[in-house]
């Protein structure tokens, strides 16, 4: 019999291990377009069907190879059923022209992975039986078929149009980005949505559809929304009422804030859109995690009162600037600065009682340094020192100036984290090597 995977690959030379591996490194390839950090990436397995057969040929069973992530080594196995494959209920069969494919991610809940996935080999066979596996071009791909991942799987489980999200995101009330939240119920097996709680804070009495037909009044009726109080999307796909209650279970979070910037929190995961791409999180990409991974100097018991005067001055709708670093490199840059005239020196004040005040602290230009306690030195600092890095001429002066100010001091031996927060609402991390966009829902 004719090897299946040799006249899919239009090369007969081509041994099916190959193929198979071939496979399994343009998966990961997509995936790393998806997951900030490559070791946030499953460690999944694909099972492929080494021969064509039906269950009326079947004499010994299915002769499965399986490959995974993280090893080159192909285990051959045979089953009478597919059932019979490890985790075979929590993962995705993929089944065309008698040959299937089964990816097991090493999870137990639906996720956009699956239907990432069905996009992604439904391009992937196309092409390689049209122009076979020496000639494919799929890279270019890997972001078109993510998006249509995304967006059918939240169709298909909350009937919530992504384009929407993205289009409100992207749109100014009053010359002002979306600050907002909005509950949006999963859809049942009988096709029915989940109905909402009945105590909600505000109801209204007549209903606004949530839909891009309705775009204007959609985006002023988010007005009314913040991080604290969301509004209810309804079975029928109509916002009906505001709560400042958590979400249910079966409901998934939208927050919009920022220019093209929201997050989808969901049963079983979470999802952002920013610098117009997708991003998958994990429970290790908590932010202020991250942000604690980056220096062994922070305490871990100061983390949730550096969040909070973090997402505070992410409020600042002007944007402005957080440099964190140790006590001792803190206090000698105030110290440098302020005999400079670049900066105002205050008394050394601990914030993390006081982020009410917070806002008018970064009022003025220029950034604030604080330590990773909490307590600040001075305010309205001029970033100083010689151009030592490469810049992003698509973002502004502040970003750059606070990449070259904690390059050029690094080289002093000065540990320094730089918190940007744009004038679009977007809040990114520099170290000294990384930029890290903070998904704070500020």
């Amino acid at each position: 019999m004719t090897n299946y995977w040799n006249h899919l690959a239009n090369d007969y030379s081509i041994e099916p291990s190959d193929l198979f591996l071939k496979v399994r490194d343009l998966y990961t390839a997509c995936l790393k377009h998806l997951y900030n950090d490559p070791k946030s990436i499953p460690d999944f397995r694909i099972h492929f069907e080494l021969d064509q057969q039906n269950a009326d040929s079947l004499t010994s069973g299915y002769p499965i190879a399986t490959v995974s992530r993280k090893s080159n080594e192909i285990i051959e196995t045979t089953v009478r059923d597919l059932s019979e494959i490890e985790n075979f209920e929590n993962s995705f069969t993929w089944y065309q022209d008698d040959i299937f494919i089964v990816f097991d991610y090493r999870a137990s809940s639906s996720s956009p992975l699956l239907f990432i996935t069905r996009s992604f080999w439904t391009e992937l066979y196309t092409q390689i039986a049209s122009v076979g596996l020496k000639h494919l071009r799929i890279a270019y791909m890997y972001e078109p078929l993510i998006a249509s991942g995304v967006m059918e799987f939240f169709y298909s489980f909350y009937r919530l149009d992504v384009n929407l999200i993205t289009t409100l995101s992207a749109s100014t009330y009053e010359s002002s980005y979306v600050n907002a939240t909005v509950y949006v119920p999963r859809f049942e097996s009988d096709g029915e949505k989940a109905a909402r709680r009945s105590n909600l804070d505000i109801v209204f009495r007549e209903q606004i559809p949530f839909s891009a037909e309705n775009l204007r009044q959609v985006r002023k009726i988010l007005e009314m929304s913040d991080k604290y109080v969301a509004l209810v999307v309804n079975k029928a796909g109509k916002i009906y009422g505001l709560t400042s209650e958590p979400p249910l279970l079966s409901e998934c979070l939208v927050r919009m804030w920022g220019h093209l910037t929201w997050t989808i929190t969901f049963d079983g995961g979470k999802i952002s859109y920013y610098d117009a791409r997708y991003h998958m999180h994990t429970d290790r990409d908590n932010d202020m995690s991250t942000l604690h991974r980056l220096t062994n100097k922070m305490n871990p018991l100061n983390v949730e009162k550096l969040e909070a005067v973090i997402l505070q001055a992410a409020r600042q709708r002007h944007g402005t600037i957080l440099i964190l670093g140790r006590p001792e490199d803190i206090q000698s840059e105030a110290e440098r600065l302020c005999a400079a005239k670049n900066a105002i020196g205050i008394q050394r004040t601990n914030l993390s009682d006081k982020v009410g005040i917070l806002s008018y602290l970064t009022a003025i230009d220029g950034a604030m340094f604080m330590d990773y306690d909490c307590t600040c030195a001075c305010i309205g600092a001029i970033l100083d020192g010689d151009a030592v890095t490469t810049g992003s001429t698509a973002r502004g002066a502040r970003y750059n100036s606070t990449v070259n100010y904690i390059t050029r001091r690094a080289q002093f031996n000065q540990e320094f984290i730089g918190i940007v927060v744009s004038e679009d609402g977007t809040v990114d991390a520099v170290t000294g090597n990384r930029v890290i966009r903070l998904n704070l829902t500020a």
